[in-house]
């Protein structure tokens, strides 16, 4: 996800509306072919943790709380990817060569829509951040478990660290600042990975 988003093309405003609806349109391709892997990676991350949340115990509160909110930040984040990734640019293709007027209805529209998916995409991460808090608190009441602990730690200072800058930051979602917050997450991966890998062994 890191490497899609190390690719996630940036439209530079150019000096006129129509031609910014035009560089828009020229990333077409790139675009939907970032947002697309973007959306494959976040389902296999979620089909990834439905098996963990299994293996925690689906009967614990904590854990389905977490699991409910994951798969709600999925369906957010994915959300503004489509908008962001398949809508945008097939409007700015559509309305590039268009009348000035209707030009600048378009862009208007797309402003709303780059709000939209602000929104969509800060309320999804904060979802995944609260699902990292409860998985969290799940391993550290897991008796037995080797190094669930410390994966419980990594995964409370990744999911309160990332969610007190999303609330708090006021700040303005771009790849980079997306590639900071995945980059939090992934460690928290790579935790939970482990400790799978370590319970396949022991079965």
């Amino acid at each position: 996800m890191l490497l899609a988003l190390s690719h996630h093309p940036v439209a530079i405003k150019a000096s006129s509306v129509q031609q910014t609806l035009a560089v828009i349109a020229e990333l077409q391709f790139t675009d939907g072919l970032v947002h697309g892997v973007l959306t494959i990676m976040l389902a296999m991350l979620a089909a990834g943790f439905a098996t963990f949340s299994v293996v925690l115990g689906l009967k614990r509160p904590a854990v389905v709380l977490a699991l409910t909110a994951y798969g709600l930040g999925c369906c957010l984040v994915v959300a503004a990817m489509l908008l962001d990734g398949f809508v945008v640019p097939q409007v700015a293709a559509k309305f590039a060569s268009a009348p000035d007027s209707e030009v600048q209805i378009a862009y208007a529209f797309l402003r709303i829509i780059g709000t939209v998916i602000q929104v969509l995409t800060k309320a999804g991460l904060l979802a995944m951040c609260v699902a990292l808090l409860a998985w969290s608190y799940a391993l550290a009441a897991t008796p037995g478990w080797t190094g669930a602990r410390w994966c419980a730690a990594i995964g409370a200072v990744g999911g309160l660290g990332s969610g007190l800058f999303l609330l708090l930051g006021n700040v303005l979602l771009t790849p980079s600042s997306l590639m900071a917050i995945f980059g939090v997450h992934a460690l928290w991966n790579v935790a939970v990975a482990g400790l799978m890998f370590q319970y396949s062994r022991t079965r």
